[in-house]
């Protein structure tokens, strides 16, 4: 079959076709071109052959169709539901030491928020909190929230790959109450339900929030003079064949202004 002849665009496949580019929203000049034709022949098919004029007008009735719909919905207004995904925080340890990080933003942010943005080691205040893993990475410590906790630079530094209560009681800034505070964390972290990060992959849902979006005056007042235009539409139709009463009011002329003199 020759591109552009009109019998396969007679036959099921080639109607199919068409309808689908008018669904799609190309123009007849845009149709046509796919075909293969001038706009004029494609034309001159659409007045020959009915089945190519009536797929399509199908096509484009459907699109006209779905942009009614919206118009009608952005000029009443409606709800949606907000989804909000958190990446998993990788911070280049998975590459590293080849684990499996499972600690989303959310969760690094909880665990600076516990500690009071202070270094759960020393207590200095940290404008950029570090992650430092418990159990070192290398020792089979993995990348989870029940295993990172917020630290400054320095103690991360000086930390390294050591366990944790041997290198803490050896450090002047030692401290027993930081230290139950850091296995309460654990213990805490470790007793809530997170089914958010459970099976999620590299995203996690970590809220869903209803919202609502106000009719758009601008969809409403467009759609009033399309639908409405007798109503609604800027410019009114005037029948000037018909009689408008004119009322005019003669005001005599010995009639004058308060205060006015004679003459003037």
């Amino acid at each position: 079959m020759a591109k552009g002849k009109y019998e396969y665009w007679l036959s099921p496949e080639g109607l199919l076709k068409l309808e689908g580019w008018a669904r799609d929203g190309l123009i007849d000049e845009q149709i046509a071109k796919n075909i293969g034709i001038n706009p004029a022949t494609l034309y001159e098919w659409k007045k020959k052959y009915s089945k190519i004029s009536e797929s399509l007008k199908k096509g484009k009735e459907i699109v006209d169709i779905q942009v009614e719909n919206a118009l009608l919905k952005r000029a009443l207004g409606y709800s949606y539901k907000e989804v909000t995904k958190e990446r998993l925080i990788d911070t280049g340890q998975k590459k590293r030491h080849g684990g499996e990080s499972k600690l989303t933003e959310r969760e690094w942010e909880f665990a600076v928020a516990y500690f009071n943005h202070c270094c759960c080691y020393c207590g200095k205040v940290m404008k950029i909190p570090t992650k430092d893993h418990i159990k070192p990475l290398c020792k089979g410590g993995k990348l989870t929230k029940q295993n990172v906790v917020p630290c400054c630079k320095n103690c991360n530094s000086s930390k390294k790959d050591k366990e944790l209560l041997s290198w803490y009681q050896s450090q002047k800034f030692f401290d027993k109450i930081k230290l139950d505070k850091i296995y309460d964390y654990i213990r805490f972290i470790t007793a809530i339900e997170d089914s958010l990060s459970e099976g999620m992959g590299d995203l996690v849902i970590t809220k869903e929030v209803e919202k609502e979006v106000i009719p758009d005056t601008t969809a409403q007042i467009f759609w009033l003079k399309n639908r409405r235009p007798d109503r609604w539409r800027d410019k009114q139709d005037i029948d000037l064949d018909k009689e408008v009463p004119i009322q005019i009011t003669f005001k005599k002329a010995s009639e004058k202004k308060e205060g006015e003199l004679d003459g003037s």
